[in-house]
Order: C-alpha cells, then sequence, then structure tokens
C-alpha cells in the first residue's frame, strides 16, 4: 500500500492542462453557437484561433508584440534591479527599512496605469514611459520576497561571517543577499506576468499605437470586426503562458539546491 502518493509526470501534467482548455473551449463554442446565449460580437474560440494564426504570419502585427516584448523586458529588468537593491537593504538594515516602509506602504497599493500618464507628460511618447509603468507594477513582489528573503537567512551563518570579523555590509553582499536569490526570482516569475498584462493594458490607455496594445486599440477604432482583437488578446496570453513556464524552468535549473532545504 503506499502512502505517498506519487506526483503526476510532466506528460500527465500536459495532458490534464490541453484536455482542461480543450474541454472550456468546445463548451464555450457550443453555448456561443447555441441560442442560449444569441450576442453578436462574442469571441468564439475557433474564429478567433483561426485568427490567431492568421495574425501569427502577418509581419506588421509581429513587429507589435516585438515592441511590446522590448518594452515588458525592459520594465521587468528595471524593477528586477530596483527591487532586489531596495528589497534587500530594507530586510538587512533596519533604519532603511524605516525610512521606506511609508512611501512602499503608500506607492505599492496606486495601480500603475494612473502614474503612467504622468510619465508620459514627463518624458513624453515612447517606450521608456510605458516600461517604467510597467517596473512600477512588477517591482513590489520582488521587492517584498527578497526583503522577506533576507530576513530569514540562516542565523548560523550570519554569526560565523561576523565572528570571522565581515562588516555588516560584507554580510549582506556575501550572506543574505545571495541566500535570499530564490525569493527574488519567485517575486520576478510572479512579476513577469503582471508586467506583460500591465504592457498590453498601459499601450492601449497611454501609449501611441504601438504594440498589442496599440493594434487592439487602432482596430477597435476602425472596424466592426471583434476577432482580430480577441486574437491578439489571446496571443498575448499564450505570451503571457510562455514567459511564465520559461520563468519555471529557470526557476527550477537555477535554485534546485533550494527544494533540499525545504525538505
Amino acid at each position: 500500500m503506499k502512502l505517498i502518493r506519487e506526483p503526476l509526470s510532466i506528460k500527465q501534467q500536459i495532458a490534464y492542462g490541453v484536455a482542461g482548455t480543450i474541454g472550456i473551449s468546445a463548451l464555450a463554442e457550443g453555448l456561443l453557437r447555441s441560442p442560449v446565449i444569441d450576442k453578436p460580437g462574442l469571441p468564439i474560440p475557433s474564429a478567433v484561433l483561426s485568427e490567431s494564426i492568421a495574425l501569427l504570419g502577418n509581419s506588421a502585427f509581429m513587429t507589435e508584440v516585438w515592441f511590446t516584448m522590448r518594452q515588458w523586458a525592459l520594465g521587468l529588468l528595471i524593477a528586477a534591479i530596483a527591487g532586489v537593491v531596495l528589497g534587500g537593504l530594507m530586510g538587512a538594515f533596519r533604519k532603511v527599512f524605516i525610512a521606506f516602509e511609508l512611501p512602499v506602504e503608500f506607492f505599492r497599493p496606486l495601480p500603475s496605469i494612473a502614474i503612467g500618464p504622468i510619465l508620459v507628460l514627463v518624458l513624453g511618447a515612447g517606450m521608456l514611459p510605458l516600461s517604467l509603468t510597467v517596473a512600477i507594477a512588477c517591482m513590489w513582489p520582488i521587492l517584498l520576497n527578497t526583503m522577506y528573503g533576507v530576513r530569514g537567512t540562516d542565523l548560523v551563518a550570519v554569526q560565523t561571517a561576523r565572528t570571522f570579523g565581515e562588516s555588516a555590509l560584507g554580510v549582506f553582499a556575501r550572506i543574505k543577499l545571495p541566500s535570499a536569490l530564490p525569493f527574488a526570482f519567485t517575486g520576478m516569475r510572479v512579476a513577469a506576468s503582471i508586467g506583460l498584462i500591465v504592457a498590453v493594458s498601459a499601450e492601449l490607455l497611454i501609449g501611441s499605437g504601438d504594440g498589442i496594445g496599440g493594434f487592439i486599440l487602432l482596430h477597435g477604432s476602425v472596424s466592426t470586426d471583434m476577432d482580430p482583437i480577441y486574437a491578439a488578446t489571446l496571443i498575448a496570453g499564450v505570451i503571457g503562458v510562455l514567459v511564465s513556464l520559461l520563468f519555471v524552468v529557470i526557476d527550477s535549473t537555477l535554485f534546485r539546491w533550494k527544494k533540499g532545504l525545504a525538505q
């Protein structure tokens, strides 16, 4: 008798995921084509999928996808640097924590999209204000994860370093910050998906017609055909899933050792 249930294999997980996606799509297809929901303009899965395949072969649309990805990557990079540095310092030094606690608690609940127009006003149109809007949204999970990761550093390692005469800054740089990197990366993984949503939303609301959001905005204003808009949204969602999977693979590769510590 097995006391512990074996975890699902990768193939089983993929099979269950594909089955769930196909099942939900089939249910939506049936409902939207039935008299139960008789509303024009709703996204019929087969039509949206067909339009998505067509868009992937459209070089002009792929240029907009590349713009969104560059904007998202720049925003995530800025957020990672700011979040790891500030979160690490707040977790390691009490005075830094007290100095930045109130500003962090004040700015953290603010929607970054609301700050976007101010950035456009100050910096002008282009990729930079959009990337900074993404960075503001992405910074908080990275900062908080890093801060709590630093606070959870093994006290024996810290005391040992201090015994050998390491300064407070040296302990932070050589012991606390490296030990918090798995937590910081978990924050980046969470922030990556959030950043992609914010990137498309920022293009839609404060952009100048560039990116996937700009494509949705411009197409929606000149056409009553909703399928390309749904298709662009679906492609953005698929990119989000692929980005999340990529971060999971990197996490399991770089920080495999942390699983041993958790046991």
